[in-house]
């Protein structure tokens, strides 16, 4: 392992992914911000959501773009404050397929069992391969709305044009009508429209009051984003607001797969290379998101996930496993390693450090001397013969080239860098920001008007008003 004053990573190894790990109080913050500062500099994008989140990081991103010419590329997501956030909307992309899936991150895998994830799925797949048939932009409080209103639901199915979208709809409809004994139509039948849509409309409760998610010509569009280079920073108060914090970065991650998918079907690739910075990674990951990682690479965009611990990216109860923390290792050829401070990830860094072959040689020297009787006195002895002899033996055996060890006895703000051309150990320098804001300064933009689904708006008498 060597010392390096610089370490430069080329832009076609940018797009082989980073993965960074440390531990708590090990200098992951500066770390990064050094690495936003560098995309700052050379006018490149940035998505980078931060999960630890305080007003003070986001005075000093803004500050940084400010430092750097940058503000006017600025956008801030900020669920927990929509003073301090631009809008976006993470429904306006994606087919009928990708908006369902999108949808039901929000309901636990655990949640409910097998058929009631089936029924969810197979009602709100029906929503949403109608709603992107009639081509209009559309919400949370529109879905909210055709999930709780009876006649928004009918609405819905009215005007969505003859299709095989309209049969997928018209089958939906058919489940969970009832023959009313008392006028004898037939009619939707709350309980089972409740059991299709299990408690999803329950989910959204955290998305349909928020104004900044619920706009039909939004500030943030990640696919404008990445086309634009801009800086884009989202706050996630996952310590003080978990579970809404945790399910929103799902619905995130699945908005940024689809644009990249758009974007690889385009042929599109942003220059320089646009970052996805994603701090408390494992908080929030899906099992799907290791796919983004193949894709990203085709596209110019750079995934680099910040983790305390490789265990994380195994946690069951969290719905990974053991093969998805494989392939995001495999995945991320550019691997950083800061103070670590449990024994299970220092030796798996040590093993993705690999080993050197060390030679042991051995030698030895030898020499004897045979004695004789005299031959008048057989008392008196004399020199025979005299031999000398010499051996050499080299023996090879392997050796880690960092031991687990050394990635615990690293100082702050130290680390070792584990890449296709070698292993070396790194000291990232001390930011100052020289920050003179005391407040946020907001980056505020006007977006053109339009027309939306307005579910909402058209029955706000049936739960939503």
């Amino acid at each position: 392992m060597s010392n390096l004053d610089t370490l430069n990573i080329d832009s076609s190894m940018m797009t082989r992914h980073c993965l960074c790990i440390g531990a708590t109080g090990a200098g992951k913050s500066n770390f990064l911000n050094l690495i936003l500062k560098q995309q700052m500099m050379r006018g490149a994008g940035v998505l980078n959501i931060d999960g630890k989140f305080s007003n003070e990081a986001l005075i000093q991103f803004l500050s940084l773009a400010k430092q750097h010419n940058r503000w006017h590329d600025a956008r801030v997501i900020n669920i927990s404050s929509e003073k301090y956030s631009n809008s976006y909307n993470p429904l306006l992309r994606g087919d009928a397929d990708e908006v369902a899936s999108r949808v039901m991150q929000l309901i636990p895998e655990s949640k409910g069992g097998e058929f009631f994830r089936s029924s969810a799925g197979k009602g709100i797949r029906a929503l949403s391969s109608s709603i992107t048939k009639i081509g209009l932009p559309f919400n949370f409080r529109d879905l909210k709305t055709a999930m709780v209103s009876n006649r928004a639901l009918e609405y819905l199915f009215h005007i969505t044009p003859e299709s095989s979208e309209k049969v997928e709809m018209r089958n939906f409809m058919s489940e969970i009508r009832t023959l009313d004994p008392r006028s004898g139509q037939t009619i939707i039948n709350d309980q089972k429209k409740g059991q299709a849509f299990n408690d999803l409309s329950a989910k959204l409760n955290d998305y349909t009051n928020k104004e900044m998610l619920n706009s039909y010509s939004p500030e943030i569009d990640l696919y404008t984003a990445i086309k634009e280079n801009a800086l884009i920073f989202v706050a996630l108060p996952t310590l003080t607001k978990s579970e809404s914090a945790i399910n929103f970065a799902k619905l995130l991650l699945s908005d940024l797969r689809t644009v990249i998918g758009t974007l690889q079907n385009e042929q599109y690739k942003p220059s320089p290379t646009f970052l996805c910075l994603m701090d408390e990674f494992s908080s929030y990951a899906t099992s799907s998101i290791d796919t983004v990682f193949e894709q990203a690479r085709s596209t110019n965009i750079c995934m680099f996930p910040l983790i305390q611990t490789m265990s994380s990216l195994s946690d069951q109860k969290r719905g990974l496993s053991e093969d998805f923390k494989q392939k995001i290792i495999g995945n991320a050829w550019n691997k950083f390693a800061l103070k670590l401070k449990d024994a299970e990830s220092c030796k798996e860094m040590s093993t993705l450090a690999g080993e050197k072959l060390q030679e042991q040689v051995s030698e030895s020297f030898g020499e004897g001397l045979n004695f004789k009787g005299g031959a008048e006195d057989a008392s008196m002895l004399r020199t025979g013969d005299r031999s000398r002899s010499y051996g050499k033996s080299v023996s090879y055996s392997r050796e880690a080239i960092v031991p687990p060890e050394a990635f615990e006895q690293l100082e702050i703000g130290e680390g070792i860098y584990i890449g296709d051309n070698g292993v070396y150990k790194t000291k990232t320098p001390y930011l100052d920001f020289d920050v003179k804001d005391t407040e946020i300064d907001m980056p505020m933009f006007r977006t053109p008007h339009k027309e939306g689904l307005s579910l909402s708006e058209k029955f706000a008498d049936n739960g939503m008003g």
